[in-house]
């Protein structure tokens, strides 16, 4: 049986968490890795499948954008939906890095973790996160996945969606309550999202885990929309009402820079 990078057919059948019909078709795509086009019996010959079985993968792939058929010659290449989805992971990648040295220095300033989120699925992601220096601080991972309409990423985010997409996520999701503070009715987020708009940042009033705060002020990409979040948490006793009005500043401030740095048009008075 044909070795690749996801494992022998063999090794495959022994897993009961494996998905065989995923499993062929990422092989499939892993081909366009070493060449440019395939015709079906040149991928049968390189996998060791049957015509039928790889005929039924590219026949499924194609439609969805992955793969584009050339009708004249019958070949086989990758499709644009690959580039688009290539092209969202560098970016991401690229907000990851670029915030890293502003989080360190708003991290060192304020004593606070500071983190940066963006919107995947309807649901906060963590792309980069610096702890802060005090020893009861809030902690986290990369690729920590949160509810948005109870945090303060999650509200900046969800603020400047179109109104269709925001329906979407809360009909997916719904608004689960977690604390006595969490926003758990429509009327209440989009109410709480137009003060959003209004200020330039959300908060977050325990309205995830009682004895936490946040604040959230929006990230800017090249085209000057909202794409991201930048947070900064902290025990609820140490970011009182006048300790967020004290760091507001100088959390936009990071957030604008960030902005800079993705080639975001955004300009101190904005």
């Amino acid at each position: 049986m044909r070795k690749t990078d996801g494992g022998t057919a063999e090794e495959t059948a022994k897993d009961p968490y494996r998905l065989a019909s995923l499993h062929r078709g990422l092989q499939v795509l892993d081909c366009f890795a070493t060449r440019p086009s395939w015709s079906l019996s040149e991928l049968c010959a390189h996998l060791g499948e049957s015509k039928a079985t790889i005929f039924r993968v590219l026949h499924t792939l194609e439609p969805f954008g992955y793969l584009t058929k050339d009708a004249a010659t019958g070949r086989y290449a990758l499709g644009l939906r690959l580039h688009a989805l290539g092209a969202s992971a560098m970016r991401q990648e690229q907000l990851r890095w670029q915030s890293l040295a502003p989080l360190q220095d708003l991290a060192q300033s304020t004593g606070e973790t500071v983190h940066v989120g963006i919107l995947h699925d309807g649901v906060v992601v963590t792309v980069q996160i610096v702890e802060g220096t005090h020893a009861l601080r809030m902690h986290g991972t990369v690729g920590k996945r949160g509810p948005a309409h109870a945090s303060a990423l999650g509200k900046v985010l969800l603020a400047h969606l179109p109104e269709a997409e925001l329906d979407a996520v809360i009909a997916r999701h719904g608004l689960p309550r977690f604390t006595p503070h969490t926003l758990t009715t429509a009327e209440a987020l989009r109410a709480a999202l137009r003060r959003v708009r209004e200020t330039g940042f959300a908060p977050d009033e325990e309205e995830q885990e009682i004895g936490l705060r946040c604040l959230a002020a929006p990230i800017t990409d090249h085209a000057g929309r909202p794409s991201a979040a930048l947070g900064i948490s902290a025990p609820a006793a140490r970011l009182d009402a006048a300790r967020a009005a004290a760091v507001l500043p100088e959390l936009r401030a990071t957030a604008l820079r960030i902005s800079r740095m993705l080639g975001s048009p955004v300009t101190a008075a904005a």
